[in-house]
């Protein structure tokens, strides 16, 4: 069965040239995730603050098919920021100061970067405000979803840049579900780590432009129906018959990967 999916399919890695990206550890996310209410307090207070507050995703907000932002903000102060220029921001983070201080006791990993700035230099940060399919590293099952909105993530979430749209079915589906099954060692109670290593394998299969079409019906209607009642037994069977067609299954091994757990 594997060497028929690999077979019918171009590795995923191939096709997004292995960006297979992690979201943002600031090192706290008290100090630099805030509410709407203290996002527009602190614009009020300096206008310089727009500039670094940007809207945020948690691995949490990420369902199957969707994502539900809950209103967060992040505090987005990179390396090199001139925190001079953006008073109201320094004052926030100056009340956590003692916590963000790298390298000491109580405060965060040691590392050349400023107290006032986020722990890790997100080099590829502009991926975050294109279209991506986002995914949190521990799961289930897969549970992709597709972003648009320029959503920053946060360091349990990993993210696809520019994947097109079609792709999300592929990856929810339970032929890819069953692949990664094969290929990708369970941890404690039958959750999966969703690794670029993994990631990279699987399987991409060909579709016409009429079949793309297709799918990304299926995801709208979806995501639609996912906003509403929630369920989406019906389309989920949709999508996985478009997705045996196009790996050409047959009838019995539809069936193995049916009865897989």
């Amino acid at each position: 069965m594997l060497d028929k999916l690999r077979a019918a399919g171009t590795p995923l890695g191939e096709y997004c040239k292995g960006r297979f990206y992690y979201g943002i550890k600031t090192g706290l996310n008290d100090a630099f995730v805030v509410d709407r209410a203290t996002r527009d307090g602190l614009i009020a207070e300096h206008p310089s603050s727009a500039a670094v507050l940007k809207p945020f995703l948690r691995g949490r907000d990420v369902k199957r098919w969707r994502v539900e932002p809950q209103g967060l903000w992040l505090i987005f102060t990179r390396h090199g920021i001139d925190i001079k220029k953006h008073p109201a921001i320094h004052r926030h983070l100056k009340e956590y100061k003692d916590r963000l201080m790298p390298g000491v006791a109580g405060g965060r990993k040691p590392g050349s970067y400023e107290w006032y700035e986020i722990q890790d230099n997100v080099a590829y940060w502009k991926e975050f405000e294109k279209a991506k399919i986002v995914y949190p590293d521990i799961a289930f099952q897969c549970n992709f979803a597709e972003e648009v909105d320029g959503l920053y993530p946060d360091c349990t979430l990993f993210l696809i840049p520019e994947a097109p749209i079609h792709f999300l079915p592929v990856l929810n589906s339970k032929c890819v579900n069953y692949f990664i099954n094969q290929i990708c060692p369970a941890i404690r109670g039958g959750y999966r780590r969703f690794k670029s290593i993994y990631l990279e394998q699987i399987l991409i299969p060909a579709a016409s432009p009429d079949q793309q079409a297709e799918l990304e019906k299926l995801v709208r209607r979806i995501v639609k129906a996912r906003g509403e009642s929630g369920d989406v037994t019906a389309l989920e069977a949709e999508v996985n018959e478009c997705v045996y067609r196009l790996f050409g299954l047959t009838r019995e091994e539809i069936a193995l990967i049916e009865e897989a757990k």
